[in-house]
């Protein structure tokens, strides 16, 4: 991560912190991703007070994932969380409410034609099991390019 960290960026680090108090219990391995987090991602002084009292105090998961404003800081966050919400061993009702609500948001705010756009992908033909753009779709458009975002995240963020 470059020096310093975006407005973007640190609400995506407040999202999670305030992740990790969704199931009204903040385990030792949560604890422990949060104080890496702290020591490894260069916050400002601010910043860094403001975290260290989202460790001890729940915020408004909502209201904090609302501060992403970048889609990239929103695509980091769902690979961040997934490790959250199972770090303990325990992926509990009330995390995947929260999960779920989380993609709901990141769906609508996402302009899909933006990331297909940067990924440039190209379908392949019916006869392997992805329909081509031409013809009759089999899958919903989300579903086929959501089954390159992995690939689409991995590439993006190894630069």
């Amino acid at each position: 991560m470059p020096e310093g960290v975006t407005d973007s960026q640190f609400y995506m680090w407040r999202t999670l912190f305030a992740v990790a108090h969704a199931d009204n219990v903040v385990s030792n391995e949560e604890l422990r991703f949060m104080a890496e987090a702290l020591d490894d991602i260069p916050f400002s002084d601010e910043q860094q007070a403001i975290l260290n009292e989202d460790v001890k105090t729940a915020q408004d998961i909502e209201k904090m994932f609302a501060g992403i404003t970048d889609v990239y800081d929103q695509a980091r966050f769902f690979q961040f969380a997934r490790e959250l919400v199972h770090i303990d061993g325990e992926y509990g009702k009330e995390e995947q409410a929260v999960m779920l609500k989380l993609e709901e948001m990141h769906l609508k705010c996402t302009n899909l034609d933006e990331l297909v756009g940067s990924v440039g992908l190209e379908f392949e033909d019916d006869s392997q099991g992805v329909v081509s753009a031409g013809t009759k779709r089999k899958k919903n458009f989300k579903d086929i390019v959501y089954s390159y975002r992995d690939e689409f995240l991995k590439n993006r963020f190894q630069k």
